[in-house]
């Protein structure tokens, strides 16, 4: 674009911690929750679903689906900065500290009154994930906490469309995307879950229209807004509306449209164990392999690659040496 910039994405989402934990499917109907969703709850129901699992085996990761993105694209070895809306208690701090370990810029100022967000993640022998989310001080998300010479210095933005289920992160939303259109930096948006297209369907469709530059969908998701079953039509019918598009179709493979060439990319085979994840992993790879100016086809490549690695565990994220894997996938002759 002509400007030396510091970060290759700035990220906008939700500062939540994640916790996994494996059910049966038994348990999940006893607690009478709805497999493969994301549905939000108060701390009183959140609290009921704690007290059934007791002290069983879990993990803790500082999450939120463009954390998880904005962490894959760091341990690839990209600059990035984040904002989200934490708590001062020990949730936020245990959030702050592990972004802190990848080097990732975070903005937002702390809320009073209130606890960081808690995501509980169920997961089933199948690897499909239920999630009860408790969206706490991240639901506080403000103008305020967007950075804008952090948004000044970033090759694209990066938003979720978890986002546009309030009304304060909504404005939060639209006022990253007018810094961004102001500081001519790109948009990448991700339709995060198929309920999101049809309960705030006017507010996507506007960002879509109006701002993104790049989406990013899964095959029900862009189903959600087309009406289309096939993913390849749904992809052409998006393209009406964004230039560049990104349909993936889990163990079916992947589709990116960018700068006037489609492309389909293959999945890596793998053993799903959790699916938690993989779209945002697949973010991260298309993320920074478009950031460091590699083709589409192998950024998409790369962001298969590393969704594969991410469902073949418990939890959103990766230990281990993601730079050589980002190296040798967009360096291959």
């Amino acid at each position: 674009m002509g400007v030396d910039r510091r970060y290759l994405v700035y990220g906008v989402g939700n500062g939540i911690v994640d916790k996994q934990v494996k059910v049966t499917d038994v348990e999940l109907e006893e607690l009478r929750l709805s497999k493969g969703y994301m549905e939000l709850a108060d701390q009183a129901e959140q609290g009921r679903i704690l007290s059934y699992l007791g002290n069983r085996e879990s993990e803790l990761h500082a999450g939120g689906s463009a954390a998880n993105t904005i962490v894959g694209i760091a341990q690839m070895g990209g600059a990035v900065a984040y904002a989200c809306s934490l708590a001062d208690d020990d949730l936020g701090g245990h959030y702050a500290q592990d972004f802190n370990k990848f080097g990732i810029h975070l903005t937002g100022t702390p809320k009073a009154g209130d606890q960081t967000g808690l995501c509980l993640i169920l997961v089933t022998p199948d690897g499909e994930r239920t999630m009860k989310t408790y969206l706490g001080a991240s639901a506080q998300l403000s103008p305020g906490d967007i950075n804008e010479e952090a948004i000044t210095q970033s090759q694209w933005l990066y938003l979720e469309g978890y986002l546009l289920t309030s009304e304060t992160t909504r404005e939060a939303s639209f006022h990253a995307l007018d810094l961004a259109r102001k500081h001519a930096v790109q948009v990448a948006f991700s339709f995060s879950d198929g309920f999101l297209v049809e309960a705030f369907g006017e507010h996507l469709r506007k960002i879509v229209k109006e701002y993104a530059n790049l989406v990013f969908a899964n095959e029900l998701e862009a189903a959600a807004y087309t009406g289309m079953r096939d993913p390849e039509s749904s992809l052409n019918a998006i393209l009406q509306d964004c230039d560049n598009v990104c349909v993936t179709c889990s163990e079916s493979g992947s589709y990116i449209h960018y700068q006037g060439e489609t492309h389909f990319v293959p999945a890596f085979p793998t053993q799903a164990v959790d699916m938690t994840g993989a779209g945002d992993m697949y973010a991260a790879g298309v993320m920074y392999g478009l950031g460091i100016h590699a083709s589409a086809e192998r950024a998409a490549r790369l962001g298969s690659r590393t969704a594969s690695y991410v469902v073949n565990q418990m939890g959103a994220r990766l230990e281990g040496d993601l730079q050589s894997t980002a190296q040798a996938i967009l360096s291959a002759d």
